[in-house]
């Protein structure tokens, strides 16, 4: 049956509203996203701890990264040359002069086996710190004026150049603001993140100066912006085959082989490897076999290089062409001074070697060890160096030498005696150092013109550096600088050094590409 339904029916009430659920529901979410906000903000606050003003951790290590006018030094062992950039920094902004910026940066951080490249860092500092010296007094005798004044800024690009992102996004923001930031030099090692580093800022416009990088692939004609007053590997490599052929050429029999590292990350090693490979071409000199190999930043290092040694003395070569860092060559010498091994070879490479042997953060014992080390092992090292002090005598006539100035405010600032300096300054890094800022330094006055009242910024720096060729040559301390189109040195001649087990390094004789 079915029953009709009118107006008056019944209807059931609805239940009421079960509110605790969600009450406790929406406790839960907003609590999940205070908990979520909180954590965001205190992974938020340790991204922004301070190391100093505008210095901060950044990266999985937490390292200070940024830009220091010297108050902050990064590290013990620059503080000394920190505090007397920062002191020439107060002078010229209390000076009420015009001035500009300039930045050095380098990957500052290091981790254990890397410590000793903290010396070459060190060294550079003090030689961007004399340039800027130089720059700003007159009485110096540099003749290129006073205006504007220099201020030296010094900055992290974190190991290896990794954290070059975060740096260069600051350089870009001081060439725009009150900082005046002109131009940036310096850039360390050959890597990756260098790379990336130099890409950023050539595309922001900031003309570029590499002191001591020697990667090829950092040089593009196409893209003006990055200069360098390094000898690039291409050069290297053309001097270090031209003098092993003329080997070949005085002893028919002298044989040559290549050791080469691997790792496609360093574009310092590929392109050395590289290039060398062309130059040996290009020169008909013989190379015996095919490359021995090994592959850097894996484990397994020290026995590569046990196998590389084992293959030398089966192979017996006069020389070895080493397309590889200082640190390896260290290995390869540890390999060799075996007892069963110890056969006499000769390794050719390029300025890295220079990494092999600092010595200073090292204890006395160790770096005895070492040097026993290298004497058993009958490893003679010859490398292309990028400067040395004995270098200017043989590249101008003696009234027109830069050298010996700069001896003499190299002891003002640092101390010690003519002959301490001259062996500081062997290994080339307080060289370059300077030889960069100096460069720098003379397009910026350029730019300023007679009157120094010319409007100076990253564009009219890049103008003057692209003027720099030819006759223009400005006096480094490493020899004439000029450039080429795509900002490498105009064939620039090098020093054959050898490095001695004792730290000292003898110049041989002028390198030429």
């Amino acid at each position: 049956m079915v029953v009709a339904l009118n107006d008056d029916a019944f209807v059931p009430p609805r239940p009421p509203r079960r509110k605790a659920p969600w009450i406790v529901a929406g406790v839960v979410v907003l609590a999940a996203a205070v908990w979520g906000g909180t954590e965001a903000y205190q992974a938020w606050q340790h991204n922004k701890v301070e190391c100093a003003p505008g210095i901060l951790k950044k990266g999985v290590r937490q390292e200070c990264i940024g830009v220091s006018d010297g108050s902050f030094a990064f590290d013990p062992l620059l503080k000394e040359v920190m505090g007397k950039i920062k002191e020439e920094n107060d002078r010229v902004e209390q000076s009420g002069k015009k001035y500009v910026s300039l930045a050095y940066v380098e990957p500052v951080t290091t981790v254990k086996g890397e410590e000793e490249a903290k010396n070459g860092l060190r060294g550079e500092l003090m030689g961007a710190y004399l340039a800027q010296r130089e720059l700003n007094d007159p009485d110096l005798g540099a003749g290129r004026g006073d205006l504007p004044q220099i201020r030296l800024l010094v900055g992290n690009l974190g190991l290896r150049s990794e954290q070059w992102r975060s740096l260069t996004d600051d350089l870009v923001a001081m060439s725009e603001d009150e900082n005046r930031l002109v131009a940036v030099a310096g850039f360390g090692q050959s890597r990756g993140g260098t790379q990336n580093a130099v890409d950023a800022l050539r595309g922001a416009g900031i003309p570029m100066m590499g002191a001591t990088v020697t990667a090829d692939s950092l040089s593009d004609a196409a893209r003006p912006g990055f200069f360098r007053t390094s000898a690039p590997n291409r050069d290297q490599a053309r001097g270090a085959a031209a003098y092993l052929k003329k080997q070949q050429e005085k002893d028919p029999g002298f044989e040559v082989a290549v050791i080469r590292d691997r790792n496609e990350d360093d574009i310092y090693n590929t392109s050395m490897s590289a290039s060398f490979t062309r130059a040996a071409a290009d020169r008909g000199l013989r190379l015996d076999g095919g490359a021995l190999e090994f592959l850097s930043g894996v484990d397994g290092v020290s026995n590569a290089f046990s196998s590389v040694a084992d293959k030398v003395c089966d192979l017996r070569p006069d020389a070895v062409f080493f397309a590889g860092r200082g640190v390896d060559i260290r290995n390869f010498i540890y390999s060799m001074s075996a007892p069963d091994r110890r056969c006499p070879v000769t390794v050719i490479t390029g300025d890295d070697a220079v990494g092999a042997y600092y010595g200073s953060l090292e204890s006395e014992s160790r770096r005895e060890k070492f040097r026993t080390e290298w004497t058993d092992s009958r490893v003679t090292v010859l490398y292309s160096s990028l400067a040395h002090p004995a270098l200017a005598g043989h590249l101008y006539a003696e009234a027109n030498n830069p050298l010996p100035d700069f001896l003499s405010l190299y002891r003002t600032e640092f101390g010690g005696a003519a002959d301490d300096t001259m062996q500081v300054l062997q290994d080339g890094q307080v060289i370059m150092g300077h030889d960069a800022v100096w460069t720098l330094g003379v397009s910026v006055r350029n730019a300023a013109g007679p009157d120094g009242k010319g409007q100076v910024n990253t564009g009219a720096t890049l103008q003057m550096l692209l003027q720099l060729s030819g006759r223009a040559a400005v006096a480094g301390l490493s020899g004439p600088i000029s450039f080429a189109s795509d900002g490498n040195p105009d064939d620039k001649p090098m020093a054959l050094v050898r490095m001695e087990p004792s730290g000292v390094y003898t110049f041989r004789e002028v390198l030429r590409p």
